[in-house]
């Protein structure tokens, strides 16, 4: 009986330590596979702004769609889709904005949110990125530019 009772209490320490170690392990390999994913987002967001920005030189306002940087042979079509979102595009939003001196000027914005490049991750930790960013008033996601403000197409991770 006392063997038997021996091996139940090494048994739970072993499933404890386990346990304690995973709780400790899972945030951290969600860190490590955002902070992966958000590289190579960003990067791909750089390479649009980059596109947007020479069609903006030529033309003296932003592409309103992917399609017009892609036929203008300002962007390849594989650069539109968010890495790691099963097939997901970016989304591109443009707007007309009045400056301070009454003149308009032309805006644009391009991003991808949590949801979408961090697919396949545990569902519950995408959901707390998203609202904290929701409660701050930020972008739930990477992006670049502003429709609200020129911001010279910054990333908000800049």
């Amino acid at each position: 009986m006392h063997i038997k009772f021996n091996h139940l209490l090494t048994f739970a320490v072993i499933l404890l330590a386990i346990v304690a170690y995973l709780s400790v392990s899972r945030p951290l390999h969600f860190e490590q596979q955002r902070e992966q994913r958000e590289q190579v987002v960003k990067e791909r967001l750089t390479i649009i702004r980059e596109a947007a920005e020479r069609y903006y030189a030529d033309s003296g306002h932003y592409a309103s769609s992917f399609d017009q940087l892609v036929s203008g042979h300002y962007l390849a079509d594989s650069l539109r889709i968010i890495p790691y979102s099963g097939g997901e595009a970016f989304h591109l939003s443009t707007a007309i904005h009045p400056t301070p001196l009454g003149d308009d000027e032309s805006l644009m914005e391009c991003g991808a949110e949590y949801v979408q490049y961090l697919k396949g991750l545990p569902e519950e930790e995408v959901n707390v990125l998203t609202e904290q960013a929701l409660n701050r008033g930020a972008y739930p996601g990477v992006c670049i530019g502003s429709l609200t403000e020129n911001n010279h197409n910054a990333g908000n991770w800049e």
